[in-house]
């Protein structure tokens, strides 16, 4: 049927299924199946060094595979014996490639379309189902595929909301940028698709996620990608799937809600629980179905008490409305996010620790904007035009975006740090939109001296000099811990200096 040569090239089509799309192996595949026909123009696929990037390889796989495809097709559709299990299993994994490939436009398309994916997907069903059975079905075999039509529908959709909305937030070509990708997509598909196919799709709602960095890094953007990327199932006899992606994140901003407030929020209540409940109340758990997430911004911020039942919720899955004894089921997943150091909160007994091992069995750690930016232009004009995109359409957005970028080159610097991050680049665009010009309210140290000359030129003592050190230290790490890691001092000297700026 195949060649060996042919076979080994198989093999290697059924691992760009099961790999990391924003990850290296991905090129490493790719080039073992091209050979002189690779083209590497970037370090991993879709990192954007200054530019959109397209994988200028994937028409060239896509005639390896129809060839392959249209090769084996007449050999498997002859007279004879079934064909050989082990064959059988890279024909299924070839075949899934070349279907992917011939709906991939089609469902990408579909992804932002104002009326919802689903449906406009859901009509490509007919035809993926017809092609399904001319390659898997009607042929000669002597087992049903592990492959099946609903399923294989269900995740080509969501691996093309988990691309598009990775690839649409975390945007940027320096290593940084590639490990957010790749562990974005991780928290989404484990390391290894295969499992999660057989069965992880069914129970990574089981598995919290938490997301740490800086203010303004995009937490809440990675939460939304993760949450808007969930396995939704799909009924090939109804032709619709279970519910519409955009339904999965219900965001719980924990900081801004009253004390009092924040557990009938997540709860729910019956009437009568305490005054003002007048009627029963859903809270975010209980409105939250499998295939959806609960996203808790601010999680370092909530009381003992109500980490208490988070726990017991995440232990247990189940929870009770204030009020009342019945217990109800929470099937949904929970992503928190902080930009506290939730190990020094426990250290000072603001934590629970059983519930930060609860909580920490997927970690995500966004990166600072000046991190992504690592200094070069390039990189700061392509944010700042993924960044215009969001406000204005296409061209417009273009040419705003080449304006933006001069401005702030010649105006801030490459090398501004930007302390807000890209919350704080958000708002320079806006002030650029409206104004013409941006002033930051943070103002970054003037570094025209070496820093023996400022020393001297502070006239401040070494006690004064240490303090101000550790106060600054303290605003750009955001934790004792880290003021601990950067500056080599004992964490009881570091509090000390900081209870004397209180």
């Amino acid at each position: 049927m195949f060649t060996d040569a042919e076979r080994s090239q198989i093999r290697l089509i059924g691992d760009l299924i099961y790999t990391n799309p924003f990850g290296e192996r991905r090129q490493e595949i790719e080039h073992r199946l091209l050979g002189r026909k690779h083209i590497q123009r970037f370090r991993v696929w879709h990192s954007l060094d200054g530019d959109f990037s397209t994988n200028l390889n994937l028409p060239e796989l896509e005639k390896l595979c129809g060839r392959l495809v249209e090769r084996g097709l007449s050999f498997l559709k002859g007279e004879g014996l079934p064909v050989q299990d082990d064959v059988l299993t890279e024909w299924d994994l070839l075949v899934i490639y070349w279907l992917f490939s011939r709906y991939s436009a089609s469902m990408s398309g579909n992804i932002y379309l104002p009326s919802g994916s689903e449906e406009a997907s859901a009509k490509l069903y007919g035809n993926f189902l017809d092609d399904y059975n001319n390659l898997v079905q009607n042929i000669r075999r002597g087992r049903p595929s592990a492959y099946q039509p609903e399923k294989i529908f269900a995740m080509f959709h969501q691996v093309h909301r988990a691309f598009n909305y990775i690839f649409d937030y975390i945007g940027g070509g320096t290593e940084a940028a590639a490990r957010l990708r790749c562990a974005i997509w991780e928290s989404i598909f484990s390391h290894d698709m295969n499992r999660y196919y057989r069965q992880l799709h069914s129970k990574m709602n089981g598995i919290t996620t938490l997301i740490t960095g800086e203010s303004g890094t995009g937490k809440e953007l990675a939460a939304q990608a993760i949450a808007y990327s969930q396995y939704i199932p799909f009924d090939g006899g109804k032709q619709r799937f279970a519910r519409s992606y955009r339904d999965c994140f219900r965001a719980v901003q924990l900081s801004a809600l009253p004390p009092t407030l924040i557990e009938s929020e997540l709860f729910g209540h019956v009437r009568g629980a305490f005054t003002n409940a007048i009627h029963d109340r859903k809270g975010c758990f209980e409105n939250c179905l499998e295939g959806m997430a609960v996203f808790l911004d601010e999680i370092g911020d909530i009381s003992l008490e109500v980490q208490v039942k988070l726990l017991r919720l995440l232990q247990t899955r189940q929870f009770c409305r204030i009020g009342d004894s019945e217990p109800r089921e929470f099937s949904g997943k929970v992503i928190a996010a902080t930009n506290a150091d939730l190990s020094e909160k426990c250290a000072d007994g603001q934590f629970r620790q059983d519930f930060l091992f609860r909580i920490c069995s997927d970690v995500i750690r966004t990166s600072p904007l000046r991190t992504l930016l690592d200094g070069r232009e390039e990189e700061l004009r392509q944010m700042v035009l993924i960044l215009s995109r969001r406000l204005l359409d296409a061209q417009e957005a273009v040419s705003f975006a080449q304006e933006s970028s001069d401005w702030i080159i010649a105006h801030l610097g490459v090398d501004y740090t930007w302390p807000g991050n890209v919350r704080e680049l958000e708002q320079c665009l806006r002030n650029l939109l409206l104004r013409g010009s941006y002033s930051p309210l943070v103002k970054e140290e003037a570094d025209n001296d070496d820093i023996g000359t400022r020393m001297m030129k502070s006239g401040c003592t070494l006690d004064e000099l240490t303090h101000r050190y550790v106060n600054a230290l303290y605003q750009r790490e955001g934790s004792v811990a880290g003021v601990a890691r950067q500056s080599g001092m004992d964490r009881r000297t570091i509090r000390k200096l900081l209870d004397r700026e209180k």
